[in-house]
């Protein structure tokens, strides 16, 4: 027991060790990972010969094994190199409708005391990647890259990350820094340019008050103590010269026209994709319109993330953010509930659904279900290439568009 009581704790080790340890390790760990697919079945080859040579003593497994050895060295050391580089994206535009085009400027800038050797420059495009020379930069020089791009279908494209890879000319080593991160570039679907929209306007004669107080409306509410910052126009001055102090009026809410528009997203509704994108250029343009109009609006579309959710409200603050939304919009293969237009949200003053040429519209049983309920009802169908129809009867629009123009015509036309 005395001995055992002896003994002494054993020391622990010192901090700069353990950092350098850890330095090695993330330094080997690097090395490993620079070793291309090549280089590494090289390096097996290599020890496998020397392995074999050993109880074999033939000479030409040593000569494969100092081969290797030897191309392995001359990768390292070819592929060895200042990488340190600043790299800036600008792009004129970060936001670009189907057809549209847009310019990329990509600034590379030297920040060290060492020039850095030459590479190449991997800009990940979505599914793909960009690849463009880049050569040895001396101390602060810069150099600039510009690449156009072309939005040929609508979606939401990861731009980045820019990488910076070199490497030896047997392709045995691959080193390869990342520069930059990853930045969202929304393709938009094409609009069209709408009239404003006159349908639902009725119920906002009702005058009916909302909830809250505002300090500029229509209907007055109240008075209170004037606070710095109001303006002098709304001061109620016979109120004032009673009260001896400033006062301001106070205003209730009155409601705006709310719509709420859908998207049918079951991919069954819709003949091909083309088909589907007609009707997500509708849905954009009618949306777009809506929010210029000042309408509050509630954007229904398909979920295809969620395999729970078959619809998600899109964002409706600005038209920017609304399209944004719709760039990522696509049809759901499952089969789900559609929407009850005749069951509308209270206030709601017009309910919008855009469909496809397959899709179930049932005109008979909408048209029941629209005149029970208080708000019109458009019902829109989009059939590629399709002549244009338009039916109305009291309360329902009954439409079939060809074309995403078919859509101004058919709403200066609207009842």
């Amino acid at each position: 027991m005395t001995a055992f009581a002896s003994r002494t704790a054993p020391k622990a080790r010192p901090a700069s060790s353990t950092r350098s340890e850890q330095s090695l390790r993330s330094r080997a760990a690097g090395l490993w990972q620079s070793i291309t697919v090549l280089g590494r079945a090289m390096a097996l080859a290599t020890l496998l010969c020397a392995l074999a040579f050993a109880p074999t003593g033939w000479r030409e497994l040593l000569a494969g094994a100092l081969l290797g050895a030897g191309m392995l060295l001359f990768g390292l050391l070819t592929s060895l190199g200042n990488l340190s580089c600043n790299a800036e994206t600008s792009l004129n535009q970060g936001h670009l409708e189907v057809g549209g085009q847009a310019e990329l400027v990509l600034v590379l800038t030297n920040p060290g005391s060492r020039s850095t050797r030459r590479g190449r420059i991997g800009l990940a495009l979505g599914q793909g990647t960009v690849i463009a020379p880049l050569p040895a930069l001396a101390p602060g020089q810069s150099h600039q890259i510009r690449l156009k791009l072309e939005a040929r279908s609508r979606g939401v494209i990861d731009l980045g990350p820019v990488t910076m890879e070199a490497g030896d000319p047997l392709g045995l080593i691959r080193r390869r820094r990342i520069l930059t991160g990853a930045r969202k570039l929304y393709i938009h679907p094409r609009t069209v340019a709408l009239p404003p929209l006159e349908a639902g306007l009725e119920r906002d004669l009702e005058g009916n008050p909302g909830s809250g107080i505002v300090d500029d409306d229509l209907e007055f509410h109240a008075l209170r103590p004037y606070v710095p910052g109001d303006d002098i126009k709304r001061v109620h001055w016979l109120s004032t010269a009673r009260a001896g102090t400033l006062m301001v009026r106070q205003y209730e809410p009155t409601l705006r026209t709310r719509t709420e528009l859908i998207l049918d997203g079951q991919a069954a509704s819709y003949r091909n994709a083309d088909e589907f994108e007609l009707a997500v250029e509708i849905y954009a343009s009618l949306g777009c319109r809506c929010l210029l109009d000042g309408r509050r609006l509630q954007a229904l579309a398909p979920e295809p993330d969620d395999p729970d959710a078959h619809r998600t409200t899109l964002p409706t603050e600005d038209p920017r953010s609304f399209l944004d939304a719709c760039s990522a919009i696509r049809p759901r293969q499952d089969s789900y509930d559609k929407p009850d237009l005749a069951e509308a949200p209270e206030r709601t003053s017009l309910t919008i659904l855009v469909t496809g040429s397959l899709g179930d519209r049932q005109p008979s049983a909408l048209m029941d279900g629209s005149a029970q309920s208080a708000s019109p009802v458009m019902l829109l169908a989009a059939d590629l290439g399709a002549h244009p129809s338009l039916q109305t009867q009291p309360g329902l629009v009954n439409a079939v568009l060809g074309n995403r123009k078919d859509l101004p015509i058919l709403l200066e036309n609207q009842p």
